[in-house]
């Protein structure tokens, strides 16, 4: 006698199997694994007000009171060549608070994969600078109000709205892979606070008020909390022009090694980087070349900070040349601004790799 029974129950088992394997197959399309991305934001330098130039067109950071942006998009493009939005809303943070420390920004779920650049998009700005409040945004106009005379004025009355040409975007290389959902990624975005604004002077009538303006070439950068990375620097107030003769100087460049292995410095270049006379462009003012002065030290500690210093040389009459040719035209007793690009070679753990990075505008004043 045949045991149906035993049949009917294999039956069952087999299909149930079956269905378990097509629902597992359908939540991992509609559904795929995730992993954590981290966005941090902070300022890399050290609060200003002891080592900052209140040269005209930059910013007196003694007058900096409140700096207000509000993030409208931050996303990672992937290997697809998609964004993944890591926000949910916008949101506004004022980045007066971040000199010399870290904060968190937003914690996102994404896919799992391989990601690219990143790309950050700022709506709107809210500063407070001298005592005057200076309020634009993309869908709201700009506004200016007056500590002395008690008055708020508009765009209609001349107040410039530095979001007229629409958002300010900036997208940067920013390559990482999050191969399993128990990966976190954490991203440090960096504002240079002081380099990301400028003064706006405003006249009314015969009256002349400055405030604080955000500038459409953000100074901002990217770090992977990964291995060793320069998190700060200290360039000097200026570069002290007093002939057509080259200047050296020198700065401070601190470095972390996230990974608490330790390494060492094997080599850096150098390049000035023309920045006009109010610090809003990036021209190469020279070629990139290889920097021979040693560091002192070389080597990154496995835990806490490493200070390196690197002696820099500012080539006055070459620098003029290269900008005369490409139509820039330095006049005697102005001042222009210039910032370094470096990239540093740099063993840790077995892993050499390259790192490059911009320090924000230095003043220069033509003899």
């Amino acid at each position: 006698m045949k045991n149906y029974g035993t049949k009917f129950l294999s039956v069952i088992i087999i299909g149930l199997l079956a269905a378990s394997v097509i629902f597992m197959g359908c939540k991992k399309e509609n559904d795929p694994e995730t992993a954590t991305v981290n966005i941090k934001i902070s300022d890399p330098r050290d609060p200003q007000s002891s080592n900052k130039t209140s040269t005209e067109g930059i910013i007196d950071a003694n007058l900096l009171t409140k700096c207000e942006v509000t993030f409208s998009s931050i996303a990672l493009k992937n290997s697809n060549n998609e964004y993944v939005e890591l926000l949910t809303s916008e949101t506004t943070v004022d980045l007066r608070d971040l000199q010399g420390t870290v904060d968190d920004l937003v914690s996102a779920s994404i896919p799992i994969g391989t990601y690219s650049h990143i790309k950050v998009v700022v709506s709107g700005v809210s500063t407070t600078y001298d005592g005057n409040n200076y309020t634009a945004s993309v869908s709201g106009g700009a506004t200016a109000t007056l500590a002395s005379p008690s008055m708020t004025l508009t765009e209609e009355q001349g107040v410039t709205n530095v979001f007229s040409g629409g958002a300010i975007s900036f997208e940067c290389p920013l390559a990482f892979t999050l191969s399993d959902i128990s990966d976190i990624e954490n991203v440090n975005i960096q504002f240079d606070t002081d380099a990301t604004t400028y003064v706006i002077t405003f006249t009314y009538d015969t009256y002349t008020w400055s405030f604080a303006g955000i500038r459409p070439a953000l100074n901002i950068g990217f770090i992977l909390e990964e291995g060793i990375q320069q998190i700060r620097h200290s360039p000097p107030y200026g570069i002290t022009i007093v002939s057509t003769e080259a200047v050296n100087y020198y700065g401070i460049h601190t470095f972390v090694d996230f990974n608490n292995h330790g390494g060492v410095i094997n080599s850096h270049t150098s390049q000035h980087v023309y920045r006009g006379a109010d610090g809003t462009l990036v021209v190469d003012a020279e070629a990139m070349y290889n920097n021979t002065n040693p560091l002192v030290p070389n080597t990154i500690n496995a835990t806490g900070e490493s200070d390196v210093r690197s002696d820099e040389t500012f080539n006055y009459s070459q620098i003029v040349s290269n900008l005369a040719g490409q139509g820039y035209t330095l006049v005697s007793g102005q001042t222009y601004y210039f910032s370094l690009r470096k990239t540093w070679n740099i063993t840790t753990n077995g892993t050499t790799y390259d790192m490059t990075r911009m320090c924000e505008p230095i003043p220069v004043t033509i003899p």
